[in-house]
């Protein structure tokens, strides 16, 4: 902003003692400006003023002098008095948004910026301060529509430049704020903070690539700050760099052995990229670093269930019950390892306990519905999610698996009703719209069924169950056309997904080794 500020004083200045050459006052008062001797500088444009006392570009160069002299409300007056005496003059209207800029008095520069753009409608300056305006005044839209009639201005100024590529990327406008970031990185104006702030917008936008460039430059800029190589791991891991995150977290981990948090990811980055055992050392590094912290038994359990390790598992959870004050999350884990292992009944008293410990989360009864279900108990379901929706109100997935529970014991119109519930919710789960359409395609409202299936597929457009329910009623609506279209489409999804688990099962094949090999 000062830089702007300046060009437009030298510009106002040159101008005015092009104008008024004859005066000798004035033009001694531009040799002692120009020599940083403002106090003397006044003196002389006030001899000036004497002899022309209308004249409004004096008035400006006296409100110049002023501003320069710290005298900002003096200043303010005269560019006033030369507006006054001169509406078309630009430059005073132009200064005194300056000094109203620096004042944070918003309102009254926007207002004089406004008018000196009906003067001068192309001047890059008043499209430059505008823009700054809007950033200090989180008008993003209006910043980002002065970007151009600004010029090569904003590119110049460090601190307008970061307030524009901020602006743009939280109007998600990516192209115009990399463009922005990359000047200003060229040019070394960005420090630590405003790189970490633009890589945080970038993640938001789950631009990895490029946030894990600002955290790089970040990392270079400060190489022995921990937090800024976790984040680095962090966005690598985001952006599937897991081989890249890898060396990261082992030398953070080396580092501080007794991290857990860096064990935890180090697990996270060897899991995604194969090593299953290597990933069970760090997550078993993360328990024993943190032994209270329940995510860190989650995390190693959840490995070894997807690893068909249920008893390792179970043990992992039932020591981290033993450590944790709020086993809640382990309790629910417990009961699931129950479930799979076909341990129902247990599971049922897993899940109830869990329940006694937090009466308020609705995670607990939507694992005991589940459960009762899977054991053939709809009506022990219904109860149990009667009382989640009595005791913990407002849970799409609660009212979802109800809708799921009442179909089952025919309750059709209580269904749709939950069902709807659900969607009202959360609108953005396919099995939702699915299920729902399922009961009105059955209750013979087949249009509205239409549009839930086809809602189904906006949201899951691979979702071969919908496109074949939706063959179905196009071909009841006498759409043969889209009859067919539909169950084509399904015909290529089924296909697609046999292709895809023999891909899998040939996997799992090529992995398997002879005793021999072992």
């Amino acid at each position: 902003m000062k830089r702007l500020c300046a060009f437009a004083v030298c510009w106002v200045f040159a101008s005015a003692v092009l104008c008024h050459a004859q005066s000798p006052h004035l033009a001694a008062g531009a040799a002692y400006f120009r020599q940083g001797d403002f106090d003397h500088a006044l003196i002389e444009f006030r001899e000036a003023q004497a002899e022309s006392p209308r004249d409004a570009t004096i008035m400006n160069l006296i409100g110049i002098t002023e501003t320069k002299l710290g005298q900002i409300d003096e200043a303010n007056a005269e560019y006033r008095q030369s507006i006054a005496a001169d509406p078309n003059l630009l430059a005073p209207h132009k200064n005194l948004a300056v000094n109203y800029l620096a004042s944070a008095r918003y309102s009254d520069a926007e207002d004089q910026l406004k008018q000196a753009l009906k003067l001068n409608s192309t001047d890059p300056f008043l499209h430059a301060y505008l823009a700054s305006l809007y950033i200090a005044t989180s008008r993003d839209e209006e910043a980002v529509q002065q970007l151009d009639l600004a010029g090569s201005l904003i590119e110049s100024d460090p601190t307008l430049l970061y307030g524009m590529a901020m602006a743009c990327l939280r109007l998600h406008q990516d192209e115009k704020a990399l463009h922005l970031i990359a000047t200003g990185e060229q040019k070394s104006f960005f420090n630590i903070e405003q790189e970490y702030q633009l890589a945080l917008l970038l993640t938001g936008h789950k631009n990895f690539v490029e946030a894990t460039e600002r955290f790089r430059q970040i990392v270079k800029a400060a190489p022995d700050s921990w937090s800024a190589k976790e984040d680095l791991a962090i966005s690598l891991l985001n952006g599937n760099q897991q081989q890249q995150a890898i060396p990261v977290l082992e030398e953070l981990v080396r580092e501080r052995s007794a991290d857990s948090n860096a064990w935890a990811l180090l697990g996270s980055a060897y899991e995604l990229s194969g090593n299953n055992e290597k990933s069970l050392d760090a997550y078993r590094a993360a328990v024993t670093a943190d032994p209270e912290n329940p995510d860190r038994y989650l995390d190693y359990a959840r490995l070894l269930m997807d690893l068909d390790r249920y008893g390792e598992a179970t043990q992992i959870i039932q020591a981290g019950i033993g450590h944790t004050a709020d086993p809640y999350a382990l309790n629910i884990r417990k009961g699931s390892i129950q479930m799979l292992q076909g341990k129902c009944a247990e599971a049922r008293v897993t899940f109830q306990n869990a329940i006694q410990q937090h009466p308020e989360i609705s995670l607990g009864y939507y694992a005991l519905a589940q459960c009762d279900l899977k054991d053939g108990r709809a009506q022990e379901a219904e109860a149990v999610l009667k009382d989640a929706l009595a005791k913990s109100p407002g849970d799409a997935k609660i009212d979802f698996l109800y809708g799921v529970v009442l179909s089952q014991l025919g309750k059709k119109d209580q269904a749709i009703d939950a069902m709807k519930r659900s969607i009202a919710r959360d609108s953005h789960v396919a099995e939702s719209h699915y299920q729902l359409g399922m009961l009105l395609e059955e209750d013979g409202q087949l249009q509205q069924a239409k549009n839930e299936f086809e809602q189904a597929i906006g949201f899951a457009p691979s979702h071969a169950n919908a496109f074949y329910q939706l063959s179905k009623i196009y071909g009841r609506l006498g759409d043969k056309a889209s009859a067919e279209k539909m169950a084509h489409r399904t015909q290529e999804l089924l296909a697609q997904a046999r292709a895809n688990a023999l891909e899998q099962q040939k996997t799992m094949l090529s992995d398997l080794k002879s005793p021999s090999q072992q």
